[in-house]
């Protein structure tokens, strides 16, 4: 036997062994679809063949008083740790997301997870080999994660201050921070109740609540976890604010750097751009309607936020935002000056 083919059998008799449980039993058609829902193709004359061979090595066995028979365990106590190993489709998941959630969790959790991630790593190298008879040990090689950007590296982070930030958020202590806010040349220093940890594509923000001046007139903000340069943890129990609520936070726009406020956006957009918004609308009530000037009329109730005004500048030509008309004329005042910063200079190309 190859060591790839021998390496897939013992997986897959691991993975069954993880499948037959230890107070109700389990019949052998179930625990064959079990296995092929795992990606193992896989007879039922395999299937027992596994099980007999187990059963020479684990307290397992299979009542035969009734039918149909049902695989259980002995009952004699045995610790199932030792064999409750990681899955195939689980060792997929956790190397498709181990990035993202490296900065998401705190050290501790990570240190537990990292013997998951080197084994998931172990075991689809050994399993990707075309021989292998398990098809989705080739799906790591076949799917992939993309930022839809033109390439952006993420930015630095300081692996120490992270961690200070993550173990301040779990205990819901305080933090004195100095900060680099964007377009300032110094650092200001800040106190800080952490409340949340937020992926936006490449960049890590830390939510928190800006207590410099005292609970009366603290606000929840935004912090890039880039832009820390110092993070001293107080180890002082802070207070949550009541009213914040992590999902409701997002659903409010507030990763899309406004204040939550909406507007009812009205535009004339090109068909390629009409195309692609009734493919991903930008809202639930968004309308696309061509008139009979042959001209495409989109509405839509969105968020006012720096998100919002970034995607209107990247359409350029392919959108005319009609109202409202402060963002028109926000909007024009920006292609004026884009306009003119080409008109002044003449480059030689």
């Amino acid at each position: 036997m190859s060591k790839n083919k021998n390496a897939n059998t013992l997986l897959r008799q691991q993975t069954l062994l993880k499948f037959i449980p230890a107070n109700a039993g389990i019949k052998s058609a179930d625990l064959l679809n079990k296995l092929k829902s795992e990606g193992f193709e896989v007879t039922q004359r395999t299937l027992q063949r596994d099980l007999e061979v187990l059963s020479q090595y684990f307290p397992i066995y299979s009542e035969t008083d009734t039918k149909p028979y049902l695989w259980r365990w002995s009952g004699l106590g045995i610790n199932r740790t030792h064999i409750d190993s990681i899955s195939l489709t689980d060792a997929l998941s956790l190397i498709l997301v181990e990035k993202s959630l490296q900065q998401l969790l705190p050290p501790a959790m990570q240190r537990h997870l990292q013997h998951n991630f080197e084994h998931s790593r172990r075991l689809l190298n050994t399993l990707k080999d075309s021989n292998s008879e398990n098809d989705n040990a080739q799906w790591f090689d076949k799917v992939a994660s993309v930022m839809p950007d033109i390439g952006f590296k993420p930015p630095s982070i300081d692996e120490s201050l992270l961690t200070k930030i993550q173990e301040a958020l779990l205990k819901d202590q305080t933090i004195v921070v100095r900060y680099l806010a964007a377009k300032n040349t110094t650092a200001a220093e800040y106190s800080l109740m952490p409340l949340a940890l937020v992926q936006r594509g490449h960049v890590l923000y830390v939510i928190a609540q800006d207590i410099t001046k005292g609970a009366n007139t603290a606000q929840i903000k935004r912090f890039a976890m880039h832009r820390f340069q110092t993070v001293t943890r107080i180890h002082e129990q802070g207070i949550r604010p009541q009213n914040f609520n992590l999902q409701q936070y997002l659903q409010d726009g507030a990763m899309q750097f406004g204040n939550g406020d909406k507007l009812a956006l009205k535009a004339i957009v090109t068909e390629e751009l009409a195309f692609y918004l009734n493919e991903s609308p930008m809202s639930d009530d968004m309308k696309i309607i061509q008139s009979e000037d042959g001209a495409y009329q989109l509405s839509a109730t969105v968020i006012n936020g720096w998100q919002l005004h970034w995607w209107l500048r990247g359409q350029g030509a392919n959108i005319e935002v009609l109202e409202p008309q402060e963002l028109r004329a926000r909007m024009h005042d920006n292609l004026r000056k884009t306009l003119a910063a080409y008109e002044t200079k003449n480059i030689e190309i």
